[in-house]
C-alpha cells in the first residue's frame, strides 16, 4: 500500500469514527449496524471516494483541461443531504457526480433509515455517436435493520457503432463470469420495451449495462463486491469508448438521434423515474444528469 493510500485510509477511518461519535442522525447511524453491515458501509464510503477521484481524472484528461467544478449542496428538510459536482468540456460536454444521504424512509422506493449512501455519475458526451452514461449505486440499511444494495448502469441509446455495444456487453459479461453468474441476471427488465403504455416516457438504454435490484441483493460483502466490480467495469469501459469516439465523424442523423435521446432522458426524469419525480429534488437531479441542451 502506498503512502498516499495509507493517508487516505487513515482519513476515512478518522471520519467514520468522528461520525459515529457525533451520532450523525437518520441515514447516518453507523453504530447501529451489524458488524457485516458496518463493514459494507465503510467499503461504500471508500468506494465513493475512489470512484469520484478516478472519474474526475478521466474527465479532465479527455477534456484537456481542469475546468472548475460547479458544486451544489442541498439539505432538504424531511428528505436528505445532496452533494453535486459538475464539469463541462469539449469531449465530456457535461459530467456530474451526486452523493446522497437520505434522511427519511418512504417505502417501497426509499429506505435507509439507519444508514444509506447513493452514488450517481453521469456524462453527456459531445460526440453524438456515444450515448449518455448513467450509473447509480446504493447501499441502504432500513430502520428495521434490513440491508439492501441496488444499482443501475447503462449507456443511453443513440446511433452507436455495434462494436461499442459489444465491447461494453463483453466487459459486463466478464465480471459475471468471474462470479460464476449468468450475465442475463443483470439485464434490465426494461430492455426493448416500446415507448408506449406504462413505458411511454421511459428512457431508451442500450441494455449493455446492468440493473441489479431484488430481494436477494443484501447489504453483505459478497453482493457489494459483485456490484462494485460491475460499476467500475461499466464506467471504465465507457471512458474507453468515449476516448475512442471523441473525434469520430458523425452525420445529421446522428445529431437527431442524440437530440431524441436527450429529450427522452429529460422526459424520463420528469414523468417516469419514480425517484426523480417523487423524491429527489429537481435542483439536485437536474444539476447532475439533465442534458446540457434539450431540443423539442
Amino acid at each position: 500500500m502506498t503512502k498516499a493510500h495509507c493517508t487516505s485510509h487513515a482519513l476515512l477511518s478518522l471520519l467514520i469514527l468522528m461520525q459515529a461519535a457525533w451520532g450523525a442522525g437518520p441515514g447516518d447511524e453507523l453504530g447501529q449496524l451489524t458488524p457485516e453491515q458496518a463493514g459494507v458501509a465503510k467499503r461504500m464510503l471508500a468506494f465513493i471516494d475512489t470512484t469520484e477521484k478516478s472519474f474526475w481524472r478521466d474527465v479532465d484528461r479527455l477534456n484537456h483541461s481542469k475546468v472548475s467544478a460547479e458544486p451544489l449542496v442541498l439539505d432538504v428538510p424531511d428528505n436528505g443531504h445532496y452533494e453535486v459536482r459538475v464539469k463541462r468540456g469539449d469531449v465530456a460536454e457535461k459530467a456530474g457526480v451526486m452523493v446522497v444521504t437520505t434522511q427519511v424512509e418512504k417505502p417501497p422506493f426509499v429506505i435507509g433509515g439507519r444508514w444509506n449512501r447513493f452514488l450517481e455519475v453521469a456524462i453527456h458526451p459531445k460526440n453524438p455517436r456515444v450515448g449518455m452514461l448513467h450509473a447509480t449505486f446504493s447501499v441502504q440499511i432500513s430502520a428495521k435493520g434490513d440491508g439492501n444494495i441496488g444499482a443501475t448502469m447503462d449507456m443511453m441509446k443513440v446511433n452507436q457503432p455495434p462494436e461499442d455495444l459489444a465491447f461494453m456487453d463483453a466487459r459486463v459479461t466478464e465480471v459475471f463470469a468471474r462470479h460464476g453468474m449468468d450475465r442475463e441476471r443483470g439485464r434490465s427488465k426494461s430492455c426493448n420495451k416500446p415507448n408506449a403504455g406504462p413505458w411511454k416516457w421511459h428512457r431508451d438504454g442500450t441494455c449493455t449495462g446492468v440493473s441489479m435490484y431484488g430481494f436477494d441483493m443484501l447489504a453483505d460483502d459478497q453482493t457489494f463486491t459483485l456490484v462494485s466490480e460491475l460499476y467500475t467495469a461499466v464506467v471504465d469501459a465507457y471512458f474507453e469508448i468515449l476516448e475512442k469516439r471523441a473525434n469520430a465523424p458523425f452525420s445529421a442523423d446522428d445529431i437527431a438521434a442524440q437530440d431524441f435521446m436527450r429529450r427522452r432522458w429529460l422526459e424520463d426524469q420528469l414523468f417516469w423515474d419514480v425517484l426523480a419525480k417523487n423524491f429527489v429534488p429537481y435542483e439536485a437531479w437536474s444539476a447532475v444528469n439533465a442534458p446540457p441542451v434539450v431540443k423539442f
